[in-house]
């Protein structure tokens, strides 16, 4: 399900998982179940009840996006408020110790190899909602990209003075990408989490970043 705006000239769409399975939801994920035969509008394209997940981000690129086999409308309400609370959006940073179970939210995370190939991203800031974060399951993140990237519009720019700017060694990013939140399986997806984090400032600024690309 297509959760971005994609304005003209977008270059990534963001997409929530679709599944008719209960895993994630059962495991405390953020999900909206669409019946397709007990909704007023009976146009979604879907043929059995159907588990959005919010909570699970895909991109993809805009411009390969085919024409919607249904569109969702009586629940969509219930889905932009799903997405709010699965981007823990106003929550903070966590201010929790680097160890398992702890809330995530605001620490940087090291991708597995595999990842790094695919997304060509090393470093992400993890915005899943503080309690979710906890459960090791799934983590939805904004990829911090390298220097050589050229800006994109609701790219953040990280300040000089920011505490991602004095990392020994230096990670050399300066750009937190949030049009390309995803989501990632943490046990095969993340190599370790990171002994930083970003201040609540920098975080409001995806944020605010996140709620233009949403629309929400």
């Amino acid at each position: 399900m297509l959760l971005s705006l994609c304005p003209p000239g977008a270059e990534i769409a963001t997409l929530a998982y679709g599944s008719t399975r209960t895993t994630d939801a059962r495991h405390g994920a953020e999900a909206v179940l669409v019946e397709p035969g007990g909704t007023s509008y009976r146009g979604t394209g879907l043929v059995y009840p159907t588990y959005l997940y919010p909570s699970r981000l895909v991109t993809f690129p805009a411009d390969a996006l085919g024409a919607p086999a249904g569109v969702i409308i009586d629940e969509m309400p219930l889905v932009r408020e799903s997405l709010r609370r699965a981007l823990g959006l106003g929550t903070g940073v966590t201010g929790e110790r680097n160890v398992p179970g702890a809330n995530r939210r605001g620490r940087l995370v090291e991708l597995v190899p595999v990842v790094v190939e695919e997304w060509e991203v090393r470093y992400a800031l993890v915005v899943t909602a503080p309690r979710y974060s906890r459960t090791g399951f799934q983590q939805t993140v904004v990829p911090l990209l390298p220097d050589e990237c050229e800006p994109r519009p609701l790219d953040v720019i990280i300040s000089p003075s920011s505490a991602l700017a004095h990392v020994h060694p230096p990670l050399l990013h300066t750009l937190l990408a949030a049009t390309m939140v995803a989501t990632v399986h943490q046990p095969s997806s993340v190599l370790r989490y990171l002994d930083i984090i970003v201040e609540p400032e920098l975080m409001g600024q995806v944020e605010s970043a996140l709620i233009l690309h949403f629309g929400l």
